[in-house]
């Protein structure tokens, strides 16, 4: 999964304009809360806990929750991917990834 970061509230077409990328790549858009530069777009081939410091990982998941409190309008006009069908019914037989990818998850 390609993690890519944009400021809080920032553009998600902004911080995908110059990422590489192929359609079928899985990729996510997260928040970067930090008043540190923003990290590179980056590759993550296994769990993203693992492979994430403490503080990567919980900006991961502060941003899951204010994108899945958006408007579903919203979230795809800012360009985020419709949420998969049934996923309120089965987020608990969703692993990490998936979830994370259903909520973070950007349109090609």
């Amino acid at each position: 999964m390609l993690v890519v970061r944009r400021k809080p509230n920032g553009s998600v077409a902004e911080a995908l304009k110059d990422v590489t990328f192929a359609k079928r790549d899985k990729m996510i858009c997260a928040e970067w809360f930090e008043n540190s530069a923003m990290p590179a777009p980056t590759w993550h081939a296994g769990r993203l806990r693992m492979e994430m410091d403490d503080g990567e990982y919980d900006q991961i998941l502060q941003s899951m929750d204010r994108t899945a409190r958006l408007p579903r309008a919203k979230r795809e006009t800012d360009g985020f991917a419709a949420f998969p069908s049934g996923i309120l019914k089965r987020p608990e037989e969703m692993t990490d990834a998936e979830l994370i990818h259903a909520i973070l998850g950007v349109r090609p």
